[in-house]
């Protein structure tokens, strides 16, 4: 892949692009979940380079796009689209994973008719439908909860909530260990701090599914996923004998699933 960076006044945010021998090819952008970076698609990008461009990025405050300032949703959807037109790519398949499919969600409300499909990864929706005040209070403690940990602890957690398999583990472990705690910290504190910060559910009007794993014990993804598919009338699948990751913990069966999912909804 050929790694890029676009910068704004908030920081510099990289990207890494493959792009498919037929300039037609559909593009699937890839957007990874808190505290790790754009290798926790390393198993997704050779399986969808064969029928897709391939974009995967770095989001704000993570991996190499870390000295970030004033991080919002809105602005992370803002570097998106920076990047997209600088590659001049009108429409795309969004797979989000965690925040990043906050992500998602917030660069879809910008810009609804530049979105073919949406994958959501262990994603709990925007709208304050789906949550009580007492959750949402809940929520926005997590950041004290991560403060309270050791280092050490700290990293193995998070990467045994992402990865049950040897694979998913070592591959969230890697990715984590690169942020020392105050910056892991800083990223729960600034992320969860803008969670509640749009209101409204998204409408999509794009095709979407909605991915758990079947050992996704990270907070309550899992648990609100379920609750938007049910409410929303949107698929959900749950990936077997994966955790947070689903897409690292169990890809054979992710990339099977997804590739199905866009065969039958965007390539038809």
């Amino acid at each position: 892949m050929v790694g890029k960076l676009i910068s704004s006044p908030r920081g510099a945010t990289y990207y890494w692009v493959e792009r498919h021998a037929d300039a037609d090819a559909p593009c699937i952008v890839f957007t990874h979940g808190i505290a790790v970076n754009h290798h926790a698609f390393d198993k997704q990008v050779p399986y969808f380079g064969r029928d897709y461009t391939v974009l995967t990025w770095d989001i704000p405050l993570h991996g190499r796009s870390r000295a970030y300032q004033d991080f919002s949703y809105a602005h992370a959807a803002e570097e998106l689209e920076a990047i997209l037109q600088r590659e001049r790519l009108s429409r795309v398949i969004l797979v989000g994973v965690g925040i990043g499919g906050y992500v998602c969600q917030e660069y879809t409300a910008q810009h609804p008719e530049k979105v073919q499909a949406f994958i959501g990864v262990g994603v709990m929706p925007f709208g304050d439908q789906y949550y009580s005040a007492a959750e949402m209070r809940q929520m926005r403690r997590v950041p004290m909860s991560v403060k309270r940990l050791p280092e050490h602890l700290l990293h193995t957690s998070l990467a045994r909530a992402r990865g049950q398999s040897s694979y998913g583990y070592h591959n969230a472990l890697a990715m984590i260990e690169q942020m020392p705690k105050r910056e892991i910290v800083q990223v729960f504190r600034d992320t969860f701090e803008d969670r509640f910060t749009r209101r409204e559910a998204i409408d999509f009007t794009c095709p979407v599914l909605l991915i758990v794993g079947a050992l996704d014990y990270e907070g309550k993804f899992a648990e609100y996923c379920r609750k938007w598919s049910e409410q929303s009338g949107y698929p959900m699948h749950v990936i077997s004998a994966a955790a947070h990751n689903a897409n690292a913990d169990n890809f054979d069966e992710f990339n099977d699933v997804v590739g199905k999912f866009l065969r039958r909804k965007v390539l038809r």
